[in-house]
Formats: structure tokens, C-alpha cells, sequence
């Protein structure tokens, strides 16, 4: 009789396929979504890395549902987007302060909110449709899949900085500097921060400078 405690190997296998996705699959969609600072979303358009927005989090919702989803596990991933979604309001917000935006360029700022919105909804749609297939999924699948996410990852950055940029243009000198705090390149300290760790290679000592050259 089979011990019913030990999961059978293909059970195994998708554990482990759901555990990649939420582990690698997670840096490709960090930013807009779920609760990720600001900062980064923003340090996202200027380096070009981790925006694009369902979070691992989100993932990790998505990969504990069966397949097919009861309305239990519905309920939950829907109240997880709704909290999501509340978090990106208080990005915008935070970022609508900090910028200190002016009535008139409000219509400006809401394109750009309107932006991080729909970019957040359709990487959602799109991580939430993988998870729904992943347990069929080819090695060639699974490939094409993470590359459908790296492209629309891409076109969010690219649908942000248009959407930006006109809004730059119409910032004061010292609204610009605040949005060039906001985007500064991820890992890049803010004023006031830790200066980055720098690790020189060492100098060789003289004795042994004047060694080598002899030889």
C-alpha cells in the first residue's frame, strides 16, 4: 500500500516548478504591483531593471491555488489585489507629495499614474495566466514564457518613461530635483545614506614591487 503521507513525484516536480517561479520570476515582475517603495519603482525607469509589477508575493498567491481554482482560493487573490492595488494608490500618492505637483500639472501626473496602473494590471494578468498553465508547461514552454514576461516587463519601463517625461519637462528646478532623488539608480544611496562599499585592490608592498620588476 503507498504511503498517501509522501507526495508522489510529480507533485514534487510542481512544488518545485511553483518554488522557481516565485523565487525567479519575482525579480521580473517587482515593482508596480505589490508593495515595493517608490523609490524603486522609479529607480526602475532609470536603470531599467525592476519594475513591472505583479510582485512575488502575488506569485507565491497564485502558486499555492489548485488547479481549477475554487471560489475560496478566488476570494483570497481577489482580496491580495485589491490590498495591491491600495498599495500602488500610496505609492501615487507618495510620489504626487514628494513632487509637490502643481494644480497645473495634475493632468500631466494623473498620465503617468494612469500608466503605472494599467502596466500593474496587465503584468498581473499576464504572471496570473502562467501560473494557471505552468504544471503543462515544455522546457521550451516554460523558456517563451519568461521571455513573454522580460518583453512586457520592457514595454512597461518604456510606457512609464514616455509618460514621465512630459511631466519632467513641466517641473521646477526644485521639483526636478526631487524627482531626480526618486529616480536614482537602485543601490545608489540618497543624501544622507551609506556611501557604497568600495574594495580597492590591494597595492603590492614595495619589497615585492621592486621584485617583480627585476624579473
Amino acid at each position: 500500500m503507498p504511503d498517501m503521507r509522501r507526495p508522489s513525484a510529480c507533485a514534487r516536480r510542481q512544488t518545485s516548478r511553483r518554488a522557481m517561479d516565485a523565487r525567479h520570476g519575482a525579480p521580473i515582475l517587482k515593482t508596480i504591483q505589490e508593495g515595493e517603495s517608490m523609490k524603486l519603482v522609479l529607480a526602475t525607469l532609470a536603470a531599467a531593471t525592476s519594475l513591472a509589477c505583479a510582485s512575488g508575493a502575488y506569485a507565491q498567491a497564485a502558486a499555492s491555488a489548485p488547479a481549477p481554482a475554487s471560489a475560496a482560493t478566488a476570494a483570497k487573490v481577489a482580496k491580495f489585489d485589491q490590498k495591491a492595488d491600495a498599495r500602488l494608490e500610496d505609492r501615487i500618492k507618495d510620489l504626487h507629495a514628494k513632487l509637490q505637483i502643481k494644480p497645473d500639472q495634475e493632468a500631466l501626473f494623473g498620465k503617468l499614474a494612469d500608466t503605472m496602473r494599467s502596466n500593474a494590471q496587465h503584468m498581473r494578468e499576464l504572471y496570473e495566466q502562467r501560473m494557471t498553465q505552468t504544471d503543462t508547461f515544455t522546457a521550451i514552454d516554460d523558456l517563451k514564457s519568461y521571455g513573454d514576461l522580460a518583453q512586457a516587463h520592457a514595454d512597461s519601463i518604456k510606457n512609464l518613461e514616455a509618460s514621465f517625461e512630459p511631466l519632467y519637462a513641466a517641473l521646477s528646478d526644485t521639483q526636478k530635483k526631487a524627482a531626480d532623488v526618486e529616480f536614482r539608480h537602485t543601490g545608489q544611496p540618497h543624501p544622507g545614506g551609506k556611501p557604497p562599499r568600495h574594495h580597492p585592490k590591494p597595492q603590492a608592498a614595495p619589497a615585492d614591487a621592486a621584485s617583480a620588476a627585476g624579473k
